[in-house]
C-alpha cells in the first residue's frame, strides 16, 4: 500500500517573497551598485601599482638628483626633469592613482564612443535593450503585486442576492448595489 506524499508549501517562497517590486528593484541596485563598486576597485589597484612602480623605478634617478657633485645636475634638462620628479614625489601615491583611475576610465569612456553615432547607438541600446525588459517586468511585478494586495484586503463592498439575511436593517451595514444603466446620460424626461 503506497502513503500519499505529502506536498510542501513554501518552494516558492523565495521567488514569493521577491515579487515585491521594491524587493526586486532593491536586487537589481545592489547588483549594480556591486559591480561598480568591483570596476572602481579594480581601476584604483592598477593605478595605485602603475603609480608605485613608477616611484620605485625613479628611485635612481632621484638619488642622482640629490647629488649635487654630480656633472648631470649643470645640464638645464637634467634640472627640470629632477624638478617634475620631485614634483611628482610630492603628491600622495593615493591622491595620485586616484586622478590616473579616473583620467583612465574617462579617456577608456571617450575612446569608446568618439563618434555621434557611437553615442546614438549607446542611448538606443539602453533604452531597447535594458530599460525596456526591465520597465514590462516591473510593470508586471506591480500588477501582480496590486492584485495581491486587493486579495488579502478582501473586496472592499459586498453584495448579495440571497434572501437568507435577514439583518438588513442593523446598524452599519450597507449594500451598494450599481444599475446596469450609465446614469450620467439619462435625460430628464426619463426621470420622470
Amino acid at each position: 500500500m503506497d502513503f500519499p506524499k505529502q506536498v510542501q508549501k513554501g518552494g516558492l517562497t523565495v521567488l514569493r517573497k521577491m515579487a515585491s517590486p521594491k524587493k526586486v528593484f532593491a536586487v537589481v541596485s545592489a547588483g549594480m551598485t556591486l559591480l561598480a563598486v568591483a570596476r572602481v576597485v579594480v581601476d584604483l589597484s592598477q593605478a595605485y601599482s602603475s603609480v608605485r612602480s613608477e616611484r620605485l623605478g625613479d628611485a635612481g634617478l632621484m638619488q642622482l638628483c640629490d647629488n649635487p657633485t654630480s656633472e648631470a645636475t649643470t645640464a638645464p634638462d637634467f634640472r627640470a626633469l629632477c624638478l617634475r620628479k620631485r614634483a611628482e614625489r610630492a603628491a600622495p601615491i593615493l591622491l595620485k592613482a586616484l586622478l590616473r583611475a579616473v583620467t583612465n576610465a574617462f579617456s577608456e569612456f571617450c575612446e569608446v564612443f568618439s563618434s555621434p553615432s557611437r553615442v546614438a547607438l549607446l542611448v538606443l541600446f539602453s533604452l531597447t535593450g535594458i530599460a525596456a525588459p526591465v520597465v514590462r517586468a516591473l510593470a508586471a511585478l506591480f500588477v501582480q503585486n496590486i492584485k495581491r494586495r486587493r486579495l488579502k484586503r478582501g473586496p472592499k463592498y459586498t453584495t448579495s442576492d440571497s434572501e437568507e439575511s435577514g439583518d438588513d436593517d442593523r446598524e452599519g451595514h450597507y449594500q451598494v448595489v450599481e444599475s446596469p444603466r450609465d446614469t450620467s446620460t439619462i435625460h430628464a424626461s426619463e426621470w420622470d
